[in-house]
């Protein structure tokens, strides 16, 4: 049981670096279409059709698919001048209460935004620009990227609850090299 919660959780540390991969192909993608756009522009006095629009749809894929692997990694910005000083216990029962709250919380926005992604589709929806441009495989980044998220609340509320060990100390452990020293 031990070595298949452990494939399960390499699993999801994978799809979480898969994830961060396709935001940065998006930031890519997004940064050639707007040095093209502003090389035809300025050589040629035209626009390139659907730039504007292809742009702001891939800031969704920024925006989305990085969450999992900043919260696996305690990257969030975070102030703790209060949680910092309280005794462990407490950090521990607020931290159970904070990962309980956001994996309720970014589920169902996994489920709304993923119907919304659905409807989206099959009603061929559209942003009207200079050319027209389907938006359901942007608006797809969002219940990818928050199912993600909310898995990994839950994971890091079970190790919470199973051996006390708290998402920041994780993550400080996680970012120690093989040799003992830290990058």
């Amino acid at each position: 049981m031990k070595s298949f919660v452990t494939a399960i959780i390499q699993l999801q540390d994978k799809l979480e670096e898969l994830l961060c991969y396709v935001s940065a192909l998006a930031v890519a993608a997004m940064m050639l279409i707007t040095t093209l756009e502003v090389v035809i522009r300025a050589g040629f006095y035209k626009s390139v059709p659907g730039s504007y629009e292809y742009v702001s749809l891939l800031f969704v894929y920024l925006i989305f698919l990085g969450l999992a692997f900043s919260q696996r990694r305690d990257a969030h910005i975070s102030i703790g001048i209060l949680y910092d000083r309280l005794p462990r216990k407490a950090r521990q029962i607020t931290q159970c209460i904070f990962l309980l709250t956001a994996f309720v919380f970014f589920a169902a926005i996994t489920w709304t935004s993923g119907v919304s992604t659905w409807n989206n589709y099959v009603l061929g929806d559209t942003v009207l620009g200079a050319i027209e441009v389907k938006t359901w495989w942007a608006r797809a980044g969002v219940p990818a990227g928050c199912a993600l998220f909310s898995l990994r609340f839950l994971t890091q509320l079970c190790r919470l609850v199973v051996t006390g060990e708290l998402y920041e100390e994780t993550a400080s452990r996680q970012r120690v090299s093989p040799n003992g020293e830290k990058p």
